[in-house]
This record gives C-alpha cells, structure tokens and sequence, in this order.
C-alpha cells in the first residue's frame, strides 16, 4: 500500500472558489437525505486511496493529492498536493487537523504535516532525518506525536515518540510491524500488524520500552486493538475459529471461546458485543467463552461475505460486504438500510464513518466519494 510519488510544493492550496469549487458540488441537497440515501456526491481528480473523517470534513486521498470535502455539505474545502503512505490507517485526527506523513519536493526528506481540517493550510511539520521514511503518524497524546519510521541506514523500523513543543525525539524502539495504535488514555501503546491487527506488542509510551508481547503467536492472528476494547478486553482471533479476550495491560488471555461452529476470520466490536461474520451471517457475541449468537443475519444466500469490513457506533453495526453497506440495529438484527457498494471484498473499499453520515467509494467508479446519511 505504500506509494512514493513526487508532488508539487504545499504552496498550491486552493480556497473553495474557482477551479475547486468546480470540482466537487453536491448531487442532492443533504438537509433533506433520508437516513440511508444518497446525501451528495463527490468526483475526486483520480481512483481514491482513502478516506478520513475528521472535525467536520472527510478527506479523500488519491493520486498524490488530498482533499478536504465538507462532510455535511460536499462541498470541496480545500487541496493538498502530497504523496503518503496512505491515510486510512497512517494518519490521525487531532485538535481539528489531520497529522500525515508525506514527502515534497522542498524537503530533504520526509516530513509530518498537521493539516487544518477546515482551511487546508499546514500547522505544523516535523521533518525527519535524511534517509529516513516516515510510514505512518498514529497518534498525539500529551503534546506526542507517536511514528513508525524507517531509518535505511541500518537501524530498521522504529516507533518514534516526537515532542511537538520542541520537535525533538524523545525516544525511539525498535518494531517488528508496521502498524501503531495509540489509545486517547493509558500508558501503553500498541504495535500491530496493519489491517489485520495481528502480532501485538505493547510498548510504555513514556520509554518506548516493551510491556508485554503477543508477536508470533498463533492466537493473536488479528485484533480489534485499533478500533478499542470490548468490555474492557482486545479482542484477539486465530483466524480460524476461536476467539479471545486480552488483557490490555498484560497481554494475558482473560478468556477463550472453545472452536466456533463458523470461521472468526471477520471479527470486530466495541462496548458490550462483539461481531462475527463467516462468509454467509453475521454474528453478534456476548464476549466470553459463549459460543451461541445473541442473534445472526443472513448477509449473503452465496456465501459471498468473505474479507468483510464491519464498523459499529452509535448502536449500529456497519458491515461491507457481498457488494453491500447496510446498516444494522445492534441490538435486534434488523437492517435500517443498505446500499450498494464496488464489487470488491468489504476490506478492500475505501470507507470513513462520520458523525452524520457514511462516506463510502462509489460503486459506479473508484474515483467519487459517496455521502450516505446515517
């Protein structure tokens, strides 16, 4: 997923006027958008790459360029040209900007930039040493910027804590993948697989220094460590049939379901439930050693629901899958509404979950983000 491209200088930001207004105006008025319909559309310059929801805008990612959409109305803010390594899992929202990572042609080499969500100027950046990538800022907590950095040099992959006051390093780790979760409280930071969630390690982030470690091991194949904890538990999965809940302070397993009748490739949650979905239903879990369904809902009649993607909030469970976005009551099963999305595996469509609306590919082409009211 990590691309390098060359882009021009952050100089050519454009106001929502002129050129960029032309670009993006809304098919619908969104005031007015049923929960579950079309509430505008947006034709980026190119196939998206990701999407990210922030402080009342989305922000689509294709080809070298940002673009800061109002998330309500779909009205284009504002234009970045930088190349990153992806913004849907290695930027993060933070005090109304989006931190990235990204290179430009004024740099000797990468940089992290804080982009205003509203304006697109930059508030911040942080350059990093020559010969050095940047793949990922994951998260600000007490004035830390927290970053996975290459150093080609021969030190490897490395987990960066950065002062913002001081641009300076605190302390540097080393890390064996490519992911970094950091929790908005706590004193622990965690290094992961990206995308699956897998291999965890839990670092202080006062030191860098390891806490507990999960890498290599068989039952921590994926997590839910980046989308938090379930009834207090990391949600862990051997990718076959059995679930755990671990202790996000130790690592430890506080407990295991015995082998599931139905594969927990798909697993995700928040608060009270946890979700499981086989290819064919949807699953909803009380965490523990349970093994029965609170309820389950046929997705696909063809089995077609495999590589899902599933989001829950606000009392809803938003799962992608066998061409489909639906919106479903967490609590009875029943779905508010669904939506046809690319015909392509849930995990693969470019998704952002915002505070009043879904923003989701189109499935009529790769390059026009589409607003769906929640």
């Amino acid at each position: 997923m990590i691309e390098r491209r060359k882009v021009l200088r952050d100089g050519v930001i454009l106001a929502a006027a002129g050129l960029l207004a032309a670009c993006g105006v809304p098919r619908r008025d969104s005031a007015t958008s049923a929960a579950g319909s079309v509430a505008w559309e947006f034709k980026a310059d190119g196939p998206i790459r990701g999407m990210r929801y922030g402080s009342g805008a989305v922000v689509a990612e294709s080809d070298g360029l940002l673009t800061g959409i109002d998330a309500k109305t779909g009205r284009a803010l504002w234009r970045l040209p930088i190349s990153t390594p992806g913004i849907a899992q290695r930027a993060c929202p933070w005090n109304g900007t989006l931190v990235v990572c990204g290179a430009e042609p004024d740099a000797a080499g990468d940089r992290a930039v804080a982009v205003d969500l509203a304006s697109g100027q930059r508030k911040w950046v942080f350059d990093a040493p020559e010969g050095v990538t940047l793949s990922g800022a994951f998260g600000v907590r007490d004035q830390v910027l927290y970053l996975i950095a290459v150093d080609h040099g021969g030190a490897g992959r490395e987990v960066w804590a950065v002062d913002l006051t001081t641009k300076s390093v605190k302390w540097k780790a080393p890390c064996v993948n490519d992911g970094l979760t950091v929790p908005e409280t706590g004193s622990l930071l965690y290094n992961q697989k990206p995308g699956t969630g897998g291999d965890v390690v839990a670092l202080e982030s006062e030191t860098g220094a390891t806490a507990w470690s999960r890498a290599g091991d068989a039952a921590v194949s994926a997590s839910t460590i980046a989308s938090g904890l379930v009834k207090g538990a990391v949600l862990a999965s051997d990718g076959a049939h059995t679930v755990s809940g671990l202790d996000p302070k130790t690592g430890v397993a506080l407990w295991s379901t015995p082998a599931l009748p139905y594969p927990a490739g798909t697993v995700f949650g928040s608060g009270d439930a946890y979700f499981l979905c086989d290819g064919a239903k949807l699953h909803a879990m009380s965490p523990g050693g349970e093994t029965s369904p609170l309820w389950s809902l046929t997705v696909s009649d063809k089995g077609e629901a495999v590589d899902a993607a599933g989001y829950q909030a606000a009392g809803s469970v938003y799962l992608l899958a066998a061409r489909t976005l639906r919106a479903i009551d967490a609590h009875t099963s029943k779905t508010r509404w669904l939506q046809t999305i690319p015909d392509k595996p849930g995990q693969d469509v470019h998704f952002a979950l915002g505070d009043t609306h879904c923003y989701v590919e189109s499935a009529a082409d790769d390059a026009t983000v589409t607003a769906i009211a929640r």
